[in-house]
């Protein structure tokens, strides 16, 4: 099982939140990679951002997301977590 770590936490969250930047809906993918494991964050994703400070991302309500982890052709399990992933993005 690939244990997914606060670096690839990190990473998604950072390439995440680029391409939400001010949408209200999200739906795509995000990459990331850890030596010769690539993770796919495949979602989609409504976005509430602050009435003031559009900028900034209040609430992110996940409607389907999936995390695909391969090393090479082969697939690996993962025990990535969305709850988690959003501590480091708000």
């Amino acid at each position: 099982m690939y244990e997914t770590t606060s670096k690839i936490y990190r990473e998604l969250a950072a390439r995440l939140i680029d391409e939400i930047g001010m949408r209200d809906f999200y739906a795509g993918a995000v990459v990331a990679h850890d030596g010769e494991v690539d993770l796919r964050l495949i979602c989609t994703l409504v976005i509430t951002h602050d009435r003031h400070e559009p900028h900034i991302i209040e609430n992110i309500a996940p409607v389907w997301w999936e995390l695909r982890s391969t090393c090479g052709a082969e697939e690996l399990n993962n025990d990535f977590s969305f709850s988690e992933l959003l501590t480091y993005i708000e």
